[in-house]
């Protein structure tokens, strides 16, 4: 009989000197507060992917956490910590670096994981963060975030603060497609470059919406608050959705089935006016956004021999958190 669960927490970090500090600050306040309520204790690790700025000076100062230098985007980090922590943990942990965790996150999450086999992944509910531009559009963002989209509910889960069972996303060189679907657009060889749109498909297609599980105790974060920013995410969203049906067309029924949101029109009946101008301003954006990726998707797949640049970042997300 095992006494005392370790548990491993993955922060995967990208040139995040701006907000690890705050984030790490939050995580100890989650740590402490679970651990006094579970059978378990949590150790940190810092998962550095391509890092070029000063973090890994800024964590010198903290002996207690396990900092590792990885590459390849942030799935080659989880693996990192996958391979070499694991087996020994009932569940994993993972973390953005540019958000703030609520105290009762952790707490949540861990209770759940143990609790409930059926559950497979838990996740942190998020919450966005007022914006900093006083523009129209910036408001919009961060109202369609505050308001999940005025949309029906989504089974995929978000994977900025979550725990889960099974990481199991394949290495590049495992996967199969078919040749006719490859463009430089796709770039298919570059493996699976996000990880919650896999992991969310996967374990929808394989256990149903009732293994992942939301807790209200969640993380606070920017949302995009300008059209390159909102085009960043929509492109990376849409371009991985677009490739996991290329590895696998199996998974296909399971994202139709769970994974799309629709707009709710009793939702969105039910907001203030003022609101309701905003969502059309952000319908607008997102004409835009739709119009650019199908352009940059024409010239990637018939006029471009390079490889489409992917994970360039959302600035305003790094800004540094209150």
């Amino acid at each position: 009989m095992i006494d005392e669960w370790h548990i491993p927490i993955g922060i995967t970090a990208r040139n995040e000197a701006k907000n690890i500090l705050t984030l790490l600050a939050s995580l100890r306040e989650s740590i402490a507060r679970a651990s006094t309520e579970l059978p378990c204790t949590f150790r940190l690790y810092v998962l550095l992917n391509d890092n070029s700025d000063h973090t890994p000076e800024l964590l010198a100062a903290f002996p207690d956490v396990t900092v590792w230098h990885t590459a390849g985007g942030i799935v080659e980090a989880q693996r990192m910590l996958v391979e070499r922590c694991g087996n020994a943990a009932p569940f994993l942990v993972f973390s953005d670096a540019d958000i703030l965790v609520d105290r009762d996150a952790l707490l949540e999450i861990s209770r759940v994981m143990l609790a409930c086999p059926e559950v497979e992944v838990a996740y942190a509910e998020k919450y966005p963060i007022p914006p900093l531009r006083r523009t129209p559009l910036a408001k919009a963002l961060y109202l369609y975030n505050l308001r999940e989209g005025y949309q029906t509910t989504r089974h995929y889960f978000n994977g900025q603060f979550f725990a889960l069972r099974r990481w199991q996303i394949p290495k590049p060189e495992e996967l199969r497609w078919d040749p006719r679907l490859d463009t430089p657009f796709f770039h298919l060889a570059a493996g699976i470059r996000v990880d919650d749109t896999y992991l969310s498909r996967e374990v929808l297609s394989r256990a149903g919406p009732g293994a992942i599980r939301c807790l209200p105790a969640g993380i606070r974060y920017r949302p995009p608050e300008t059209l390159r920013g909102m085009f960043r995410k929509y492109q990376r969203m849409r371009l991985e959705l677009e490739r996991l049906s290329c590895y696998f067309p199996h998974t296909e029924n399971a994202h139709q089935q769970w994974g799309r949101r629709r707009t709710d029109a009793v939702k969105l009946r039910g907001a203030p006016f003022s609101e309701r101008i905003y969502y059309g301003l952000f319908q607008a954006a997102l004409w835009l956004c739709k119009a650019a990726y199908y352009a940059q998707k024409l010239y990637f797949t018939h006029l471009s021999a390079r490889p489409c640049p992917t994970w360039s970042p959302v600035v305003e997300s790094k800004e540094r958190m209150p």
